[in-house]
């Protein structure tokens, strides 16, 4: 008789506990979304722009590692950025930066973060590396701009300015202030 006195008690603390540990689970209430207002865009990885001049040629492709869409800004930004410039009967042009943004309708490019500009000459001419943290770059005038530090190399000729413009169609530069220059005996 003890041991079915025990064996009672033993499934009545069973049942208590389970009905203890038995309760119903309201079901959990979702956190509140986020209130971003912003519009959600696009996003690509590995991507390719290509931009045509006036007889739909290609005048230059955009290489990016990554591009973010910003609706809510009608701009695009692009990380990993790479700018092959080759109008048709000119010099070819290399630009590469860190990152860039500009308009969703490809008219403009302001680059940022170890900017590198460079000339890719075929009549056997040093090529012109230009240096900056910051440009911007205009694909249908073939405008480029700063007005941050800049360093222009050509061979061994070394210039430091704040500030340049240059038109890469026309091969003309221009250096807007605190020019200083280099030149190394040939």
């Amino acid at each position: 008789m003890r041991n079915t006195v025990v064996m009672v008690v033993l499934a009545i603390v069973a049942a208590v506990t389970w009905v203890a540990s038995w309760q119903r689970e309201e079901p959990a209430t979702p956190a509140p979304a986020a209130a971003d207002p912003r519009p959600l865009g696009y996003y690509l990885h590995g991507a390719r722009m290509v931009g045509t001049d006036e007889q739909g040629r290609v005048a230059y492709r955009v290489l990016a590692q990554r591009i973010d869409e910003l609706p809510d800004e009608g701009r695009l930004r692009f990380e990993g950025v790479n700018v092959e410039y080759q109008p048709v009967d000119e010099t070819a042009w290399a630009i590469s930066a860190l990152n860039a943004s500009g308009p969703k309708d490809g008219s403009q490019l302001d680059l940022a973060g170890n900017v590198e500009l460079r000339s890719s000459p075929t009549d056997g001419t040093e090529p012109e590396v230009i240096t900056t943290e910051r440009l911007r770059f205009s694909p249908n005038t073939s405008k480029v701009e700063s007005d941050e530090p800049v360093e222009i190399r050509v061979g061994d000729w070394r210039f430091d300015a704040v500030g340049l413009s240059t038109h890469l169609k026309d091969d003309t530069l221009t250096l807007e202030s605190q020019v200083h220059g280099t030149f190394a005996p040939q």
